[in-house]
């Protein structure tokens, strides 16, 4: 009864974690460029009293990296890839990254997200002049205005995607050794990138959690019924 006490209160945390995947799911549905979670079960052993060891199971939450559709806009400053990488951002806590390319030029020419960091650039900082023609960017980042090229926007992805941590606003960041590669996406100006979150997926997902922890639950309070008609037994 022991073993299914344990497995059945791992079942329960289990579920948790994949409801609260679910719940940030459904919250950023509307998201530009959200990746939505899922979970992964890891099972690991542990010391046990006498010597002994017993399986433990730790669930993790994930990140699902596949693309999301691509709606068009129509603002020359919207950017979206389609592909493999990311934007590279100038934050105050350094190099961030980021597939949400609503992006906006400032009074200085400077290209920024919505919260003011500076979008980084290969080499040197680009400048669009506001008052100029309109400005085309190609699939490899480059932008131009007119005649003038202005620079191309800096891509960047991982090898290992699994180590980026995503912070409160919603930017990744790249541990010091992350192992960086080419990027392969293309950008599509005028267009941005939807979340890749399903509405009803998402809902049919939290129905089947919501069952599989109830199962959990049941399996408790049924060991709990034992122990307890076997302490009434037993005084």
């Amino acid at each position: 009864m022991t073993r299914g006490l344990y497995q059945g209160a791992a079942a329960m945390r289990a579920s948790e974690k994949r409801f609260e995947a679910v719940a940030h799911n459904l919250a950023n549905i509307d998201t530009t460029a959200y990746k939505r979670q899922g979970t992964a079960a890891h099972s690991f052993r542990v010391p046990a009293t006498g010597g002994a060891e017993k399986k433990a199971l730790k669930t993790e939450l994930t990140v699902d990296w596949s693309q999301g559709n691509l709606d068009r806009t129509e603002n020359p400053f919207d950017l979206a890839l389609f592909g493999e990488g990311f934007f590279a951002v100038d934050t105050p806590r350094g190099e961030a990254y980021t597939r949400e390319g609503h992006f906006q030029v400032d009074a200085q020419g400077v290209l920024v997200t919505p919260e003011g960091y500076p979008v980084a650039w290969e080499d040197r900082y680009g400048v669009i002049d506001p008052a100029g023609v309109p400005a085309v960017v190609s699939g490899d980042g480059t932008v131009a205005q007119g005649q003038r090229e202005v620079g191309r926007l800096r891509l960047v992805d991982f090898a290992d995607r699994g180590r980026l941590a995503q912070n409160a606003e919603g930017y990744f960041e790249a541990p010091p050794r992350a192992r960086r590669q080419t990027a392969t996406a293309e950008v599509h100006q005028g267009a941005l990138e939807r979340s890749n979150a399903v509405g009803l997926e998402e809902v049919v997902a939290m129905i089947s959690i919501q069952r599989m922890f109830e199962a959990a639950s049941n399996v408790l309070s049924m060991i709990d019924d034992s122990y307890q008609r076997l302490t009434r037994n037993g005084t």
